[in-house]
């Protein structure tokens, strides 16, 4: 019998024979690497060549649950995802949330390995021993919502990982979702998908179960964290008003929509809280006592009768509606267009402001576009976003993504084109300041469109500019910062942020949501205690935390095997330029806004988060030193 908490197995499926076979975990591999983003990057590591195109047969698709997955602890519901990435190259770990880890190990598997390519499109089933490559062609041409609604109807319970037409035309920018909620893959991890012939994956709910080694003590400190989360002054509002309900008072949601939004009231239901326009219902993943995903049915307006799913409702653009029901019509059509393509609408909206900029400057012209007039307005954008996915016209620029549209248009715009690694900047520094957000986004071993989130689990401080150093000297230690690093990080009036971003990296690797109305009720001591009641592995905060520090640097080498180096971490230049606004200029400054920062106080920032970690300055790359501290010392 293997360790409790972990199902025992990892599964390989190789599409080009139609092979499949299933091999013991290691438990020394589950103790030295824990287990979900950990293990994936080991069996990156062994199984996939690090000069490989993205989109061969020889890459891999390398998927793992944790140790809490499938278990009563909350908020473990966490999928992670690793291959090389076609929109930059570099090997990423895609996470997301639904139900497929639990079922996964529900049929007896911790990993699943998938490569080769299949002759004509397939779906992958796997339930228990019945593992098995089905016929796909009646599901391609698809979207992903219509992928899962078909592929449930026959195999429900069960989960499903799906592509949609942007998968399918190996369009750069493409994302996925899982059981239409947590999104997953940003950075092309569908196009892999696509290369492989591979329309799902469908995991049904499998026979096995998880065994943990101490149930009562387990219990104990579950009912502990469930009281406190029950109890969270917030947790009524994300349950009524979704994610950005949470993120922003509804005064603030009624100003931005409209003057209009006195026509709209809330009535809260039994499980669906209504809207003038439409209806909400809050969706969870397994194990989650919040819930940040949706239903949401539109009831009025151009397109009433649409239903459709989000991974949380946001209001990030201006669509032009001349009325509170059109704005918000238009918000929620253009969100499940990209959701049901399967197009990342934040990598869209960089590659699309770009195109907009470069034709009204006139380095694009119509002759360019295919006669199309680039600009940022609601029918334009459902317009290119419909181009995008189905590689048409323009569109198959714009698939490329930022860099690799730029490249196409050349003329100079490969000098306009911002980004990190490939990727659109999350949020503005020179308007917050730069903290442990920033730095994350800049060094992230793939920059894989999730680094703001990284940063933020180490707490509330890292999404809010100005919070008082006290505040965010509890984060830190509460998720296991040592006090002798406490005394480099810490004065008491700052903080530096490229040394603490160290620590909020290794508190994201801990295999649990990441999202902040979950981990907010986590600490290091907590953590391990959850992992000794599960696997009856007795651990302590320290060992937990080397375990992801371990995880971090096989990420980075990995990525260092395959070219990348410091250059990438760098700032981009445009942090440099002030950014104008009305009768103001806002310049990089530091986290509270004393002093300006230049190119030269950046570099400085990475210098202190790579000895940190204990990395070469020059290279960015995890020294000899390290990698035998952290018992890496093969790599």
């Amino acid at each position: 019998m293997g360790l409790p908490g972990y199902a025992g197995k990892i599964l390989y499926v190789d599409l080009t024979s139609a092979g499949i076979r299933k091999e013991p975990l290691d438990p020394e591999l589950a103790r030295t690497f824990i287990g979900g983003w950990g293990i994936n990057n080991k069996l990156a590591y062994d199984l996939i060549p690090p000069d490989v195109d993205p989109l061969s047969p020889e890459n891999c698709i390398i998927i793992g649950s944790g140790p809490f997955s499938g278990t009563i602890v909350p908020g473990s519901a966490e999928l992670l995802v690793t291959s090389r990435f076609p929109l930059n190259g570099a090997y990423t770990t895609a996470c997301g949330g639904g139900n497929f880890a639990l079922m996964l190990k529900l049929s007896g598997y911790d990993h699943l390995v998938i490569s080769g390519r299949a002759e004509k499109p397939v779906y992958l089933k796997i339930l228990d021993d019945d593992v098995a490559l089905c016929d796909g062609q009646h599901l391609w041409g698809k979207d992903i919502f219509e992928t899962v609604d078909e592929l449930r109807n026959r195999y429900e319970p069960c989960s499903v990982i799906p592509i949609g037409q942007a998968g399918e035309n190996l369009v750069k920018i493409s994302v996925t979702s899982i059981d239409k909620g947590g999104t997953l893959g940003s950075g092309g991890l569908p196009a892999v998908m696509g290369s492989k012939n591979l329309k799902a994956i469908v995991a049904l709910q499998g026979t096995r179960g998880i065994r943990v080694a101490h149930r009562l003590r387990l219990q104990r400190v579950v009912d502990s964290l469930l009281e406190r989360i029950m109890n969270y002054r917030l947790r009524d509002t994300l349950i009524d008003g979704g994610f950005f309900g949470m993120t922003a008072s509804w005064e603030e949601l009624k100003t931005r929509i409209s003057q209009n939004w006195s026509e709209v009231s809330f009535d809260p239901g039994k499980d669906v809280k209504e809207i003038h326009y439409g209806a909400r219902k809050p969706l969870a993943c397994a194990s989650c006592p919040t819930a940040d995903k949706e239903l949401n049915r539109l009831k009025e307006g151009p397109y009433a009768g649409m239903v459709t799913y989000m991974t949380h409702y946001g209001l990030e653009e201006d669509y032009g509606g001349e009325s509170a029901l059109e704005e918000y019509s238009r918000s929620i059509k253009f969100l499940d267009t990209a959701n049901r393509y399967g197009i990342c609408r934040f990598c869209f909206a960089a590659v699309r402001d770009l195109m907009v900029y470069l034709y009204q400057e006139g380095v694009i012209t119509k002759e360019d576009s295919g006669g199309l007039e680039l600009k940022d307005d609601f029918e334009t954008t459902i317009k290119l976003l419909e181009m995008a996915a189905l590689r048409e016209g323009f569109g198959d620029v714009l698939a490329e993504g930022i860099v690799g549209a730029a490249n196409r248009v050349g003329k100079g715009a490969e000098e306009q084109a911002v980004h990190i690694k490939g990727h659109y900047l999350f949020g503005e520094p020179r308007l917050t300041g730069v903290g442990t957000s920033q730095v994350a986004e800049m060094v992230n071993p793939a920059r894989s469109g999730g680094c703001a989130s990284i940063a933020g689990t180490l707490g509330a401080p890292s999404y809010n500019p100005g919070r008082p150093v006290e505040q965010w000297v509890r984060e830190a230690e509460k998720v296991g910062v040592p006090a002798e690093a406490m005394e480099r990080i810490f004065t008491p009036t700052s903080f530096n942020p490229g040394r603490l971003t160290r620590y909020a990296e290794d508190w994201y690797c801990l295999g649990r949501c990441h999202r902040l109305y979950i981990n907010r009720f986590y600490d290091a001591k907590t953590v391990a205690e959850l992992y000794s009641a599960v696997t009856g592995i007795e651990i302590s905060p320290s060992d937990l935390l080397k375990a992801a520090e371990r995880a971090w640097n096989l990420s980075k080498v990995l990525n260092i095997r395959a070219g990348f180096s410091r250059e990438d971490d760098r700032a981009p230049k445009v942090w440099f330029t002030p950014l104008k606004g009305e009768g103001e200029e806002y310049r990089l400054m530091d986290y509270y806004k004393t002093t300006m920062l230049t190119e030269e106080d950046m570099e400085r920032i990475l210098d202190d988060y790579y000895e940190e970690r204990g990395w070469d300055r020059k290279s960015g790359a995890p020294t000899a030193k390290k990698l035998k501290e952290l018992g890496l010392e093969a790599l």
